[in-house]
């Protein structure tokens, strides 16, 4: 019975001890204002000056990883998966090596560029965006190939 209660208390401890541990080790945002769940609202395609109203396009930004995603799959976009960096004092966000999304990761596939081109991205490689402006609640974003305007989602 003592070794038993004894054991007990042993597991107890290093569960709570495990779940202290755990919290400890949640990564804050590079910037908190531009990471977070994002709604395009539109593109201009800065060769032509055209610009494009979106619907059900969306980002998600974190410190390592960024998603780009087509709700409800109305024009087969599809959802790819990239990686996430900061240059020059947080005032650029670099978007690179983007991949098809499988499950909770990717397939190790690329993503086609002329999918990401919705998106307002224009290279599998890196897509370099000047901020322009993030309050938290809307951002614009200006590569050499478009300016997105996001709206916090």
């Amino acid at each position: 019975m003592k070794v038993q209660t004894i054991m007990s208390k042993q597991l107890t401890t290093l569960l709570i001890l495990f779940l202290l541990l755990l919290g400890g080790c949640a990564k804050a945002p590079v910037n908190s204002d531009v990471e977070g769940f994002w709604q395009l609202k539109k593109i201009t395609y800065l060769s032509t000056d055209e610009t494009v109203e979106c619907s059900r396009l969306y980002y998600s930004i974190t410190r390592m990883v960024t998603e780009v995603s087509e709700r409800q799959g109305a024009n087969g976009y599809g959802s790819y998966i990239g990686r996430t960096e900061y240059r020059d004092d947080e005032t650029k966000l670099v978007l690179k090596d983007f991949k098809v999304r499988s499950g909770t990761g990717d397939n190790g596939e690329n993503a086609p560029v002329e999918d990401l081109r919705h998106y307002g991205i224009d290279s599998q490689e890196e897509t370099v965006f000047l901020i322009e402006h993030c309050d938290g609640k809307t951002m614009t974003l200006k590569s050499d190939y478009a300016r997105l305007e996001l709206k916090k989602f």
